[in-house]
């Protein structure tokens, strides 16, 4: 009986064997298919990423265009201050967006790197998707500015137009003067 023992225990044990190894095998490939899937998903969300810094660098390279036009104009100017409390408001809304999109970059890779997928949830959830609000107070501030360009531009035309009417009214008075002392002197 011993002997009839052996070759069932032997082959119980190749059988237990058999399926271990099998078992190995499908849960190495399971997890092969995460990494693919996580390394998917991953290109995916760093790639919405990148897009959404992409679209905070294009409107901040926009609003700095608007910088030194605003920095030009006079401080007297009606109307100004909205213009420049808006533009303030966009690069302070700008840097927070940008500093967002680095933010979540870092979030991006540690939740990847932990491997917890109630994390990795939260920073997709947290990419912001679509419009950030800041579009039409970028449109605002052009628009507005332009206004106040022009008014600018006005005041300078009229202040230019001034000034050489009073040259040439101050030029006729000095020629006035000259007029009776020249008549003055040739009567002597």
């Amino acid at each position: 009986m011993i002997g009839f023992g052996r070759p069932r225990a032997a082959a119980r044990f190749r059988f237990v064997l058999i399926l271990s190894s099998v078992a190995l095998v499908a849960t190495s490939l399971s997890g092969c298919r995460n990494r693919k899937e996580e390394a998917r998903q991953k290109a995916e969300l760093t790639k919405s990423i990148d897009q959404f810094r992409a679209h905070v660098g294009e409107m901040q390279k926009q609003a700095a265009e608007l910088r030194p036009r605003l920095d030009k104009l006079p401080e007297d100017l009606p109307g100004i201050d909205p213009v420049r409390d808006d533009l303030h408001a966009l690069e302070e809304g700008l840097g927070v967006e940008d500093g967002r999109a680095k933010w979540l970059a870092g979030k991006l890779d540690q939740a990847f790197a932990s491997g917890n997928k109630e994390e990795i949830e939260k920073v997709k959830s947290d990419i912001p998707q679509g419009d950030l609000g800041l579009e039409p107070v970028l449109v605002r501030v052009a628009h507005n500015l332009s206004k106040v360009e022009r008014l600018a531009a006005q005041r300078h035309f009229f202040e230019a137009l001034d000034a050489q009417r009073a040259a040439k009214d101050a030029a006729e008075a000095a020629a006035k003067k000259e007029k009776p002392s020249k008549a003055g002197s040739k009567a002597r």
